[in-house]
């Protein structure tokens, strides 16, 4: 856990929903930013997959759904909405 206002996308429990506030690395994977998951954005864990499996989000105005994996999810920055 990074602090109380800042988590990484991959603590997010299912049905919360938080905002994207940033990345923790300087080097973001293009999928990332491609998709629209950018600073802004609100995100809502669908479910998690077992076994450390990957997150299954839903996120923007338009509901667009994806799954990302955990250490992709880890360098995402949200704050709990």
């Amino acid at each position: 856990m990074l602090s109380d206002n800042k988590l990484s996308l991959s603590e997010l429990k299912p049905t919360q929903m938080a905002k994207v506030i940033g990345f923790t690395e300087d080097i973001i994977p293009n999928k990332i930013l491609e998709m629209g998951i950018v600073p802004g954005v609100s995100v809502r864990l669908k479910r998690k997959a077992p076994w450390n499996g990957p997150l299954f989000l839903e996120y923007g105005k338009e509901k667009s759904a994806v799954m990302l994996r955990k250490e992709e999810a880890n360098c995402i920055l949200i704050k709990l909405e």
